[in-house]
C-alpha cells in the first residue's frame, strides 16, 4: 500500500528521536507533521487533520494515551499508533479501551512499525473506496429519481421541487420570475411516421439546443412525451422575456439530422409571470400550460402570455407575437 496518499502527524518530545523518524518517515508520506507535546499535536490535529497520529506515550505536561482520548472524542475512528518503553500491562488495557489500533514497544521495530502503517494505509483506502463507491451509487440513484433518462435534463419530480423553491424565495425577496411551458407542434407524428428511435433522436436534440440559449442557473426540465418547462429567474421586463422565447423558438427551429431523415421542428410556448399569473404553483402552472394551449390551438409555432384576470391565455397585446 503506498502511504504517499496519506498524511502522518508525528508526537515526541526527544528532539533526536523526532530526527530519525523523520529520516525515516517523511518522504513515505504525503506530508509529515512534528509535534512536540500533546498541546501542539492537538492545534496540528486540527488544523490539519492528518490520516494518521504516530506519539509517543510519554510527553510533557500530559501523555500519548491522554492525548489519543481527546483526539477520538472528535473522530472515534482516528488511527493512532502508540510508541511506549513500557511493557504493562494496565498502559496495554488502556490502550485497548481507548481504542489506540496499534501498541509498539520501544526501541522501535522498523519492520514492525511499517507492517503497521501499511495495514492502517490500506484500512484508510478501503474506506475510502467504499465511500467513493457510496457515493457514486448516491448519484446514480440521484440522478434517475430527478433527471430525465432520455434528455439529461430536469425531470417532472425535480421541476417540481424547483417550482416550489423558486415560489418560496420570490415571495421572500418581492421578485418576479417567468415560467415557460414549451410544446412540441406535431411531434407524434415523427413517432408515427419515421418510429420512436428517430422520436428519441429529436427530443434529445431540441433538449440540447434549447440549453445553449438559457442560462446553467435556470432550471429547464422535460415534464411529459414532448412537453418541457423553463423557470427563469430575474427576468427585467417584457421586452427580454420575448427576446428569450424568441431565441428558444429559433434554436428549436434548427434542422434535426437523423440517419437520412431531417426534421424541422417548432414549438408552442405558454407564458406565466410569477405572482402576476398566479402566486401559488398551482395557479402558475395552470396558466402557462393554458396559455401554451391557446398558442398550439390558433396558430402553432407561437407564443403566448396568460392574462392575469382570466388566469388563461388571451390575445390581447402584449400577449402574442
Amino acid at each position: 500500500m503506498n502511504l504517499k496518499n496519506f498524511t502522518l502527524l508525528y508526537v515526541e518530545d526527544d528532539m533526536q528521536a523526532q530526527k530519525h523518524m523523520k529520516m525515516l518517515l517523511a518522504d513515505d508520506f504525503k506530508a509529515f507533521y512534528q509535534a512536540f507535546d500533546a498541546e501542539e499535536a492537538l492545534a496540528i490535529y486540527k488544523e490539519k487533520k492528518p490520516d494518521i497520529i504516530l506519539s509517543d506515550i510519554i510527553l510533557p505536561r500530559s501523555d500519548g494515551l491522554t492525548l489519543s482520548k481527546e483526539i477520538k472524542k472528535t473522530n472515534k475512528w482516528q488511527p493512532i499508533i502508540i510508541l511506549s518503553a513500557f511493557d504493562e500491562r494496565e498502559k496495554l488495557l488502556e490502550a485497548i479501551d481507548t481504542g489506540i489500533d496499534y501498541f509498539i514497544p520501544k526501541p522501535v521495530d522498523i519492520e514492525m512499525l511499517y507492517d503497521r502503517l501499511h495495514t492502517i494505509a490500506r484500512n484508510l483506502q478501503n474506506d475510502i473506496d467504499a465511500k467513493k463507491a457510496k457515493e457514486k451509487e448516491l448519484e446514480v440513484l440521484y440522478a434517475l429519481a430527478h433527471y430525465d433518462t432520455l434528455t439529461q435534463v430536469a425531470n417532472r419530480h425535480l421541476f417540481s421541487v424547483k417550482l416550489k423553491e423558486t415560489i418560496n424565495k420570490a415571495q421572500h425577496s418581492h421578485e418576479n420570475f417567468t415560467l415557460f411551458f414549451i410544446d412540441l407542434d406535431n411531434f407524434k407524428s415523427i413517432n408515427d411516421q419515421y418510429g420512436h428511435s428517430a422520436g428519441d433522436a429529436v427530443l434529445q436534440s431540441v433538449a440540447q439546443n434549447i440549453k445553449k440559449v438559457i442560462r446553467i442557473e435556470d432550471t429547464f426540465a422535460r415534464i411529459g412525451g414532448d412537453e418541457f418547462a423553463l423557470i427563469v429567474e430575474s427576468v427585467k421586463s417584457l421586452p427580454e422575456t420575448k427576446s428569450l422565447t424568441e431565441k428558444i423558438m429559433q434554436t428549436v427551429a434548427t434542422p434535426i439530422v437523423f440517419q437520412e431523415h431531417t426534421f424541422h421542428i417548432t414549438c408552442s410556448i405558454g407564458i406565466a409571470i410569477y405572482p402576476t399569473q398566479g402566486s401559488s404553483q398551482e395557479a402558475l402552472l395552470h396558466s402557462a400550460d393554458m396559455a401554451m394551449y391557446t398558442a398550439k390551438k390558433d396558430a402553432k409555432s407561437r407564443f403566448q402570455f396568460s392574462d392575469f384576470s382570466t388566469a388563461t391565455a388571451t390575445g390581447g397585446k402584449n400577449s402574442d407575437v
